[in-house]
Order: structure tokens, then sequence, then C-alpha cells
């Protein structure tokens, strides 16, 4: 979705590295005719889109000038998950922290929470 692939980019949520000239136009569009044709083709079918940058309007409707994805990947939460494990005794996770994590999400926006990602069995972090 940018022209940078992500590569030696971090994101901390300003709406400028979203919207900018580093946005791939082509690939966006690419994504949004491949939702629309999915959801033309089958109506009751699901995508979810994988974005670890947190890109707005990945789950609006197109017609909301989103991208049209039904769900994407709460992909903060499978790491949350592992520090917490590997880092913090049982009896001293923070649950406000927990929550909110597990919470927090722009508005009309519907998420896929898992624990455990595919990334942590690659580099064999624990299950």
């Amino acid at each position: 979705m940018y022209n940078h692939h992500g590569i030696g980019f971090g994101f901390t949520g300003n709406y400028n590295e979203y919207f900018g000239m580093s946005t791939d136009l082509d690939g966006i569009t690419y994504l949004m005719l491949a939702n629309t044709l999915i959801h033309k083709i089958r109506p009751h079918a699901l995508t979810i889109g994988e974005d670890v940058s947190g890109f707005p309007t990945l789950c609006r409707s197109i017609r909301d000038g989103g991208i049209g994805f039904d769900y994407r990947l709460a992909m903060f939460l499978p790491d949350m998950w592992i520090k917490l494990v590997k880092e913090t005794e049982d009896e001293n996770w923070g649950m406000g922290h927990i929550v909110h994590s597990m919470t927090n999400r722009r508005w009309k926006e519907n998420v896929v929470a898992y624990a455990e990602s595919h990334d942590q069995a690659i580099v064999g972090d624990k299950t």
C-alpha cells in the first residue's frame, strides 16, 4: 500500500504518513477493485486485511471512501501477549493496558483479534 513498502519506516498514527506521496495509489485502487469484485460475486464473502501500519479506511466501505475490507487483523495483540508472557509475571499484568489494547480501534472498524501469529511460529517465540 506504500511505495516504500514499509521498509525502514515507522508509523506513528499521523494521517500524513498514510495519505501522501508514499501511498501506492495503484495498489490501493487494486484492493478497492478486488473487494468490490469479491462482494459482487459472493455477497456473503468476508475479506480480511492484514496491515501493520494501521491504515485508516482499510475497513470502511468503498462508498464511504474506504478500501472495502470487512475486517482487519488486530496485529498488535499477538505481540502484546508474547511480551506479557515473556517479560511480566501474571500477577503484574496491567488489566487497563490489556483492555485498552483489545478495544483500541477506529469507529466502525471490525477487527479479528487473535492471540498468536504466524510470525511467532517463524521466529520461535513461545506459543
